[in-house]
């Protein structure tokens, strides 16, 4: 699709914009209309464009939004000192959390009227409308989540809609949505037959169970998760030790807005729903954790859905990378990788999980020296530990005596998941974000299953083995209701991590202030500590000033 036309269809959504018009100038760069457009994959295309535009997901601010504000996350406290520390407002990418997805409803709403209008091959036109309808249903999802309340539209405003909207009720929002993904279901085509990177009905109906579930969990008047966390290190002699996570249980409270919907219920249609992803045998995980991650792999076997880029592309690159794993300068060293992993998250896995003997960054080049992590590898580093497993570490990742290490904002735990690049030396490159991935269904599937039948059946506890057996893990035998809830939700934490979700699970299961809260301030000093007014971002003020309809933002901004 050349980019003439997509910014054809950019100039032309405007038409469709939000109260804030000024979220969403864009500059259209061909004179052809709308009218001229014939090809439905035009509409689809410009709003898929959305998601790798500057809106969202070029310049890192997705899925950083997501991930900055979470229990894990950690790196230097000046990266982190907005969004990271809950000063949401300082951070520069703030508004796009609103602007973004609303720039994508317009999009797939304006989309929908001209597909509809078009004269087409019935079953393409069903296709290129159900697509449209699945990306307004997650652009909605992730506002709902994120904002509570917030102005539905449902049509463009070409069709009459009125460019100012009150806020929508939280039930209400998600009954779209729910009414959205149900529709699309139907006419999306399946994985084999759609275009890669555009949603088909296994999209669809992934993205219907973690709708459900997190409606379940966040609805379930009761109950109680454990969670390993608390404080992350203790000061002895005017040193920082870091100190082992340790379990606390937490309990939950039913999110806002979702008061009186029956959990039961919603769990039910969640494991249902997953229950039909996993019995069509569309995807299948990969043998090994770096599989996973290897470019050539993309799109394929266990990934669902996820942005499509290209590598040092000025409009379809993204700077994923950089912020995660870093760049590689012409000296070899690595220049970025702010964005990474805790010592308690490090510490959540047994000793030969794949996911951090070969998923974290162990030895790498920086600042004219060789360093490693984790520091409590020491002993194999200097060579003093003869132990077989430190001596396995030494010829793993090739740990010298010279090597250097700390506790500080530099030794950290960097996913190497964000190596899968085709060229690590450019700041834009082609990380492929993934929006949806089989080990989240599965564990849906498993969470589900255990909350509808009062403890984990067999299959719940084979979903969560899948996932474990592939990383390498032991297997989780049978146990009560609570610790399996617990464990899957850490099983989550593990498998998902900086995949834009840990935040969320956190927020929908009601416990995100007590678990940061417990953690204070991180091992970088990182400050976590939360109040209610963090259970919901700020609207943007150049929102709250063009739409008269809302008349006050989020509690406490």
């Amino acid at each position: 699709m050349k980019k003439s036309i997509l910014s054809v269809f950019a100039a032309a959504s405007l038409l469709g914009a939000t109260a804030c018009k000024d979220f969403i100038t864009e500059n259209p760069i061909s004179n052809v209309g709308p009218s001229q457009v014939t090809d439905s994959n035009a509409y689809v295309n410009g709003a898929l464009n959305t998601i790798v535009s500057d809106n969202m997901f070029r310049y890192g601010q997705f899925p950083n939004l997501w991930d900055y504000d979470s229990d894990d996350s950690t790196g230097p406290s000046w990266a982190f000192g907005d969004i990271g520390a809950g000063n949401f407002q300082n951070y520069w990418g703030i508004d796009t959390g609103w602007s973004g997805p609303y720039v994508l409803i317009h999009r797939c709403n304006f989309g929908i009227a001209q597909v509809g209008a078009l004269s087409m091959d019935p079953t393409a036109q069903k296709d290129a409308i159900a697509q449209l309808k699945t990306l307004r249903a997650w652009a909605y999802f992730m506002l709902v989540r994120a904002y509570g309340p917030v102005p539905l539209f449902e049509k463009s405003i070409v069709e009459g809609t009125a460019p100012q909207q009150a806020r929508t009720p939280v039930k209400d929002i998600y009954a779209f949505i729910i009414n959205d993904l149900k529709a699309a279901e139907t006419d999306l085509l399946p994985a084999a037959a759609a275009i890669v990177g555009h949603p088909n009905q296994g999209v669809a109906k992934s993205l219907l169970a973690k709708v459900y579930v997190t409606m379940a969990s966040g609805a379930l008047a009761s109950g109680q998760v454990t969670v390993l966390g608390g404080p992350t290190y203790s000061m002895v002699g005017g040193k920082k030790i870091l100190l082992p996570p340790v379990a606390l249980t937490h309990t939950k409270t039913v999110v806002a807005g979702l008061e009186g919907l029956s959990a039961a219920d919603y769990f039910k249609l969640a494991r249902d729903k997953a229950q039909e992803v996993i019995s069509s045998n569309a995807y299948t995980l990969f043998n090994s954790y770096a599989d996973v991650w290897n470019v050539a792999n993309q799109n394929r076997g266990e990934h669902i859905w996820s942005i499509q880029t290209v590598v040092n592309d000025p409009n379809y690159g993204n700077e994923i990378s950089l912020f995660r794993i870093g760049r590689i300068t012409t000296l070899g060293e690595i220049e970025g990788g702010w964005i990474a992993e805790s010592d308690h998250w490090y510490r959540l896995f047994e000793p030969g999980d794949q996911r951090i003997t070969d998923g974290v960054l162990h030895r790498w080049k920086m600042w004219g020296g060789v360093h490693y992590y984790p520091f409590g590898d020491s002993l194999a580093v200097a060579g003093t530990d003869l132990s077989a497993a430190a001596v396995a570490k030494r010829a793993k990742y090739g740990y010298l005596p010279g090597d250097q290490s700390g506790v500080d904002d530099a030794h950290v735990a960097r996913l190497r998941k964000f190596e899968a690049v085709s060229d690590r030396t450019v700041t834009r490159s082609n990380f492929n974000f993934p929006l949806l991935r089989y080990p989240d269904v599965l564990l849906i599937y498993a969470e589900a299953a255990n909350e509808t039948n009062g403890g984990p059946t067999a299959e719940a506890l084979e979903a969560v083995n899948q996932v474990r057996r592939r990383n390498g893990a032991s297997e989780v035998k049978s146990m009560g209701q609570q610790a399996f809830r617990s464990f899957v939700l850490e099983e989550r934490r593990r498998e998902l991590a900086l995949e834009g979700d840990r935040r969320w699970d956190l927020m929908r299961w009601g416990i995100y202030l007590p678990v940061l809260n417990a953690l204070d301030n991180d091992e970088n000093n990182v400050l976590k500590r939360r109040t209610n007014k963090h259970l919901l971002m700020p609207i943007p003020v150049s929102e709250l000033n063009a739409n008269k309809l809302i008349t006050s933002n989020n509690p406490g901004w």
